[in-house]
């Protein structure tokens, strides 16, 4: 399991990559790797579902406000943990366009990955959270430097604190364009995602009929299926910055001396 590295070198030069490059890299990884995805992005947007589909089965509120039974919470325990699984497991089929992996292998790596991104997913959300809490640009310096966290988890084994500390290395000297690039990768999601939801308000509107319920439904699949496009786009998208500040960092002065 140690053939899992992310070859940078084959997604981008080895140098700074200028935004629209890594925007174009990471979305022709997207494409490439979109057949491969799809049906463990799918199953993530299935998994997340589960608790809702449970409290409208038992008839029971979803305010947040209102008590669970333990079954609700074990199932968002467990879609959550599901759900991560799933994006470890997008991130390593991703990568195999590049180096060609076996799927099982994939899939057994991201189960062993798991503890470590749970346990980093964690820790990064406290360091947000406190950033945020106590001054709002440490919290949105972290928002930004943490983005790549979970690659170094993913790709180089690495532990919750190795690899926030890992991330805030990479990033030091780079933050100022990976918050562009962030800024840009949301903008442009959040850009298709409202197409996407006025396209199922067009189509239900269409489809409207005296059937209950059926607007309802049109726009619970299209946000389904918009969800399940736009995980492995924001995957894609954050792998090309992690391959980015991989390669700044491999140009610094400061790491090459590291490595003689």
């Amino acid at each position: 399991m140690n053939n899992s590295r992310f070859p940078t070198d084959r997604l981008l030069p080895p140098r700074a990559a200028a935004l629209s490059e890594s925007l174009d890299a990471g979305f022709t990884l997207f494409r490439r790797s979109l057949i491969g995805c799809l049906p463990l992005s799918l199953f993530a947007v299935l998994l997340g579902q589960l608790p809702s589909v449970y409290l409208l089965s038992k008839n029971q509120s979803s305010s947040l406000g209102d008590p669970k039974d333990l079954t609700w919470w074990c199932l968002i325990v467990g879609s959550a943990l599901g759900t991560l699984w799933c994006w470890i497991a997008i991130m390593l089929r991703q990568r195999s366009v590049l180096t060609p992996a076996v799927l099982s292998s994939d899939l057994c790596i991201a189960l062993v990955r798991l503890p470590s991104a749970l346990g980093t997913l964690a820790l990064g959300l406290i360091a947000v959270a406190t950033g945020f809490l106590f001054l709002i640009i440490p919290g949105i310096y972290l928002l930004v430097a943490l983005w790549p966290v979970l690659a170094l988890v993913v790709f180089e084994s690495a532990g919750p604190r190795e690899a926030l500390d890992g991330a805030l290395r990479l990033v030091r000297g780079a933050w100022r364009p990976l918050a562009v690039n962030l800024l840009v990768v949301v903008m442009t999601l959040l850009g298709l995602f409202v197409m996407g939801a006025f396209v199922g308000l067009v189509v239900a509107e269409f489809l409207h009929s005296s059937t209950s319920g059926v607007e309802t439904w049109v726009r619970s699949l299209v946000t389904g299926l918009m969800s399940a496009l736009f995980q492995p786009l924001f995957i894609a998208f954050g792998l090309a910055a992690y391959a980015d500040l991989h390669n700044r960092r491999a140009q610094t002065p400061s790491s090459a001396s590291n490595s003689a």
